[in-house]
């Protein structure tokens, strides 16, 4: 009985012993998992959104060593990704109406991105009255030659919901019969118009200022062209750039919202012709 006794003490022993070792592994995986997450944080939203906030997201890993996941998704879902938690930020070019969130959602504009219209190099047109570019969204206008071009048939390109909704809330509504040419796979909207307009002679597509590839033209609208002079009196196609969190901003998600504040954050909007606002906070790190 002795022995026996003494083989079942032995045994606690080591599976005591086995157990504290699991815990201590169970804990530290915690604790790594914990400090791996202090480290990483997750955006989403539109295509129109993505090449300002991947260069916010590479400036603000090299100096907080914050480890930013972009996820690229259809109009707004970033806006509702935000308020439902399931990414820590949430970036739409969209109208964001503040009184479909949930209360105390945070909405902050980080810059204004400003819409323009992009021809093919060949189209011989440099500038439209905004008298013919409603007529040309709403259908009105279907040959370049009503607008002293050549005699072909206008195909639009406007692929990014988003900015084709900003945009003609402030012109006019999209023609419901307008032709339309869309790219044979399903592809990241910027880019994609970028590519139909430069294939196509009689295309013209709408695209945000400073995503616009080399081998397209930018028309002017009366006589203007997007930038801080002529924001917003004499250009006034612009969509807000605004940063959506659930709740009051903290952590990684404040430091980030500060850094697009800042000035070094509000020159990397600059760099892509997106229009600084007023307010500035200081830089984090």
């Amino acid at each position: 009985m002795i022995i026996k006794y003494n083989r079942i003490i032995y045994m606690n022993k080591i599976n005591y012993k086995y157990t504290f070792i699991i815990y201590i592994l169970l804990n530290s995986f915690f604790i790594f998992s914990c400090h791996s997450k202090d480290k990483e944080l997750t955006i989403a939203g539109d295509a129109c959104t993505v090449p300002l906030a991947q260069k916010l997201a590479d400036a603000f890993t090299q100096k907080t060593g914050v480890k930013v996941n972009i996820q690229a998704a259809g109009c707004a879902t970033g806006i509702y990704k935000a308020v439902l938690g399931e990414v820590d930020i949430g970036v739409s070019t969209h109208d964001v109406d503040k009184s479909s969130l949930p209360a105390g959602t945070t909405v902050k504009v980080i810059a204004k991105a400003p819409t323009i219209l992009i021809v093919n190099k060949k189209n011989p047109i440099n500038n439209l009255s905004i008298s013919q570019v409603k007529d040309l969204i709403s259908g009105k206008i279907e040959n370049w030659k009503s607008l002293g071009g050549k005699d072909i048939k206008i195909k639009n390109v406007f692929l990014q919901t988003c900015t084709v909704d900003t945009f003609a809330k402030k012109t006019s509504p999209v023609g419901k019969n307008i032709e339309r040419i869309y790219p044979k796979e399903s592809n990241y909207g910027v880019e994609a118009t970028n590519n139909l307009v430069t294939e196509y002679e009689e295309a013209i597509g709408l695209q945000i200022f400073g995503y616009q590839g080399d081998d397209v033209k930018i028309l002017k609208i009366d006589g203007e062209l997007p930038d801080e002079s002529t924001f917003p009196r004499k250009y006034g196609y612009y969509q807000d750039y605004s940063i959506i969190i659930k709740g009051r901003p903290k952590g990684n998600s404040k430091a980030f919202l500060d850094f697009a504040l800042s000035d070094e954050g509000q020159d990397i909007a600059a760099s892509l012709k997106h229009i600084k606002i007023e307010e500035k906070v200081n830089s984090p790190g």
